[in-house]
């Protein structure tokens, strides 16, 4: 039942095209956020959300930390991209 409902909402979105003005819209307006830190994490074999967005998104916010985590695809429950999540959300609970 969750599962159906989140295909609903996803798909929701893809019809509407995010509700983006866009394609490029979130990279066209990185320079609204670029003073937050930010750090981007990216599994290497993630098929769901390929390299070259996160890529894409650095080159938009040089400043923002890009780790690749070599043994990892898309999932947040992967250890090597759980332990980077757990050690960002650590470093910036006190901002």
């Amino acid at each position: 039942m969750i599962a159906q409902a989140f295909a609903r909402i996803e798909c929701h979105y893809f019809i509407n095209k995010g509700f983006f003005e866009s394609d490029n819209w979130l990279l066209d307006n990185t320079h609204k956020i670029s003073h937050i830190p930010t750090v981007i994490i990216q599994g290497r074999y993630d098929v769901v959300c390929p390299m070259i967005s996160a890529w894409e998104l650095h080159k938009c916010l040089p400043d923002a930390e890009f780790h690749v985590i070599q043994d990892a695809g898309h999932s947040m429950t992967e250890p090597g991209i759980a332990a980077c999540l757990v050690k960002y959300t650590d470093k910036f609970a006190n901002i």
